[in-house]
Order: C-alpha cells, then sequence, then structure tokens
C-alpha cells in the first residue's frame, strides 16, 4: 500500500469546533433532503400524473445549478463563504416552507412547484462551491481528507441509505405539508450551525467585475495542465457513468426480473459501500501517489461497472455495484481534498464550479445515451461497453502529460500549495480570535 501523510485519526477534523458545528448542520440538512426528495416526487405525482410533470419539476431544479454554476463560484470568491452559505440556507428553507405552506392549503398547482424547485436549484448553485471552499478555512491542509471523508460519509449515510427511508416514513405518518416543514427546519439547523462558527475569512476583492473573475478562473484551469486535463476526461468519463445509471434499473427490473425491493437492495449496497470507502479513505489518509491512486480508483469503477453484464442474478448485481460507487467516492474525496490543498482559497470557488460544470457537463447526453444503448445493443452489452469505455478514459488521464504534475513536485521537494495553505494558518488564527463580517 502506498505511503499515507496527513493521518491524525478517523475523526480527527471533529476535534476542531469550527468544523464540528459544520459537520453537525451539513449532516441533519443532508438529511432533510432525503426527506424533501422523497416528498417531492410524491406532490409532483399527486399533482400531474403524467411523466413529463416530475420530469420537469426534477429538471427546473437541476438546471439552474448547472447555468449558474461558475457565477456562484465568483461570488463565492468575493464575498465570505459563510455568509453565501447562510443565504442559501434561508433562501432554500423558506422556499420548501412555502411549499408546505400551499400543500396544506390545497392551492399548490404545477408551475408553483416548478418555480420553487428553480429557485432551490438556484440556491444549490452558490451553496455548493461554498461549502467546498469553506473547509480549507477551518482546516490545516493535513486534515483535509479527513474532513471531506466525513462529509461524504455523512452523505451517504442521510441520503443514501437514511434519508430516503425517513422521507417515506415521514411522508407516511404526519403528511406531505410537515414533511416539507421538516426540511424547512432541517435548514434553520444548518444556519444556526453556521452562525455559531468563528472563522471570519474573507476572500480577497480586487475591486474587479464579475465577468473578470470568471476570466480569471478559466485562465487559472487553462493554464493548469494537470486541472485541465482532469476536468476534459473527468467530462467523457461521467458521460458514460451516467449511462451506467439509466442501464443500473434496467438490468434488474428488465433483464433479472428482479423485483423493486430488489433495486432497492442494490442502492442500498452502493450507499452502504460509499459509507465504508469513506471511512477508509478517513482512517488511512492522503496517498503519496494521489494522483495516481484516485484516478486508478475510478478506472477500477468502470470495470466493476463493466463486470455488472455478466451478473447471472442480483447479488452478483449488488457487490459490483458496491464495488463501482466505493472506488469512485474514494477517487472523489481524494480529489476533492487535493483540490483544496494545490489550488489558493482566493480562486478556489471558481476552479470548483468549473469543475462541477465541465465535469458533468456531458451528463444529461450520457443519460438519453444510456436509454438508445440499451435498446441498440442490449442491457448487458451497453453495460459492458459503457463500463470499459469509462474505464479507458480514467487511465488515458493517468498517462497524459502532466497529469501527475503534482506527484513529481512533491518527489523534487518543491513545495506546493499545502505549504501556503500552511503558511497562512497564523493569519486564519487571527482572523478566528475576533474579527467581524
Amino acid at each position: 500500500m502506498p505511503r499515507m501523510s496527513g493521518d491524525r485519526g478517523t475523526f480527527a477534523a471533529l476535534k476542531v469546533r469550527d468544523f464540528a458545528l459544520l459537520w453537525t448542520g451539513q449532516s441533519v440538512s443532508s438529511l432533510g433532503d432525503g426527506v424533501f426528495t422523497i416528498a417531492l416526487a410524491i406532490v409532483a405525482l399527486d399533482i400531474d400524473r403524467h411523466p413529463s410533470g416530475i420530469a420537469l419539476v426534477f429538471a427546473a431544479r437541476a438546471v439552474p445549478s448547472v447555468l449558474l454554476a461558475l457565477i456562484g463560484g465568483v461570488v463565492v470568491d468575493r464575498a465570505p463563504r459563510r455568509l453565501v452559505m447562510l443565504s442559501s440556507d434561508a433562501v432554500r428553507g423558506v422556499t420548501v416552507g412555502v411549499i408546505g405552506l400551499l400543500i396544506a392549503d390545497g392551492s399548490l398547482r404545477l408551475w408553483e412547484l416548478v418555480v420553487m424547485s428553480a429557485i432551490f436549484g438556484a440556491a444549490d448553485s452558490f451553496f455548493g462551491p461554498a461549502s467546498m471552499t469553506i473547509v480549507p478555512e477551518l482546516l490545516d491542509a493535513d486534515l483535509l481528507v479527513s474532513g471531506n471523508a466525513l462529509g461524504q460519509m455523512s452523505n451517504q449515510l442521510t441520503q443514501g441509505l437514511i434519508g430516503p427511508a425517513v422521507g417515506g416514513l415521514v411522508v407516511a405518518i404526519i403528511g406531505l405539508a410537515w414533511s416539507f416543514g421538516v426540511d424547512a427546519a432541517s435548514f434553520l439547523i444548518s444556519a444556526l450551525s453556521l452562525a455559531m462558527l468563528r472563522s471570519r475569512v474573507r476572500p480577497t476583492n480586487e475591486g474587479s467585475s464579475l465577468i473578470d473573475d470568471a476570466r480569471k478562473g478559466l485562465r487559472y484551469v487553462w493554464t493548469r495542465r494537470w486541472l485541465l486535463v482532469s476536468i476534459i476526461g473527468a467530462s467523457f468519463a461521467n458521460f458514460f457513468g451516467m449511462a451506467i445509471t439509466v442501464l443500473r434499473p434496467l438490468m434488474v427490473r428488465e433483464t433479472l426480473h428482479a423485483s423493486a425491493l430488489s433495486l432497492g437492495l442494490v442502492y442500498a449496497a452502493g450507499g452502504a459501500a460509499g459509507i465504508v470507502a469513506a471511512f477508509v479513505v478517513a482512517r488511512v489518509g492522503r496517498p503519496t501517489r494521489e494522483v495516481t491512486v484516485l484516478w486508478s480508483a475510478y478506472a477500477a469503477g468502470g470495470v466493476a461497472s463493466a463486470c455488472i453484464a455478466f451478473s447471472p442474478n442480483v447479488i452478483v448485481v449488488a457487490l459490483l455495484t458496491a464495488a463501482d460507487v466505493g472506488l469512485i467516492l474514494y477517487g472523489d474525496v481524494l480529489w476533492v481534498a487535493m483540490m483544496q490543498r494545490l489550488v489558493p482559497n482566493d480562486v478556489l470557488g471558481r476552479v470548483s464550479s468549473l469543475v462541477y460544470l465541465f465535469a458533468f457537463s456531458l451528463g444529461p447526453l450520457g443519460i438519453l445515451f444510456g436509454g438508445l444503448a440499451a435498446s441498440a445493443v442490449g442491457v448487458r452489452h451497453a453495460f459492458f461497453y459503457c463500463g470499459i469505455i469509462a474505464s479507458l478514459i480514467c487511465v488515458a488521464v493517468l498517462f497524459a502529460p502532466g497529469v501527475r504534475d503534482p506527484e513529481r513536485a512533491i518527489d523534487a521537494g518543491a513545495p506546493d500549495a499545502a505549504s501556503s495553505q500552511a503558511s497562512r494558518g497564523d493569519a486564519r488564527e487571527a482572523e478566528r480570535d475576533g474579527s467581524t463580517e
């Protein structure tokens, strides 16, 4: 096993007061989102029985988060991250609260649900980069892997396993209106946790325009080959990865003729594997050859997906799904921590938004491709080809010139952004001691 670094224990990041507050608030909010997802689907179907209705509602939430991704990153690099997160929590909490009130009143219409979903998605586009960029303000560089792993562990537990189940129970027991109220309350708890943070780090604002800031973010990515090639590779790999998300239920229900319960168990296996993977990476820390390890993990995940094509039953599908999800999440934790360590804090919001924007830009097309491929060559063949191609793309990225530059810099003894992050530690402590936003 490669030598690991920055290991102070699995839950070391939770010993930092501000991060513990952030993690607690986000865990509660994530659980509320699990309830919200189930309740939103049910209320959309209650209002409009046609599949187009629920598709419109979910698209209204997803599209703004993509369209506003770059703007969200620019704002996050100009404004205090904590303030951005608080504002996003307030908007989303009020939005779901209004939905709950309209449901209770019996007056909710489809167009209102679509508008509120769009507002929710727009707020997400600002919260995402802010939540990623605030972590380096709260943790030292050698705790970033632990912190991100704990965050992923919480997300997998609350949204992958507990959240949907709790959502179904909450809707069944207290009804749709109160279910939205539960999610609104979770945003309140998240906001209170954020308000208690002592961190007051202010991003650098040079007085430039939003457009100039966006250009600087694009220029930064363009001039860092390891970032640029990784984003391009991730975009094409995710195209086939999103196709696999469509093929998985087709494999279980149409090819193996298994029940809906079996499909739920397959997804649960993936969620459980995600928790285990996050625990492992939090425990063992950052590998020295982190670029090699994370892209190798991605490639291995593609191979696991390809092997699902030969599955004789649902149990094998579940095990291979668990391997795929666990490997992908392991790589994701390393990738996020590496960005937080190597990318300067004053441009991190824009870079993270660009990564999200371009790495997942082909995702919707991948979903359509998955359905077309299943119809054209069959589910098993589509599974095999999508998994293998995704794996080969990851291998190609790993051997592309410049991608492993961060590893070579360490081998050569050159300081990376981690050292500059550490050098900002004294300033960060001074900020925590009493400055205000």
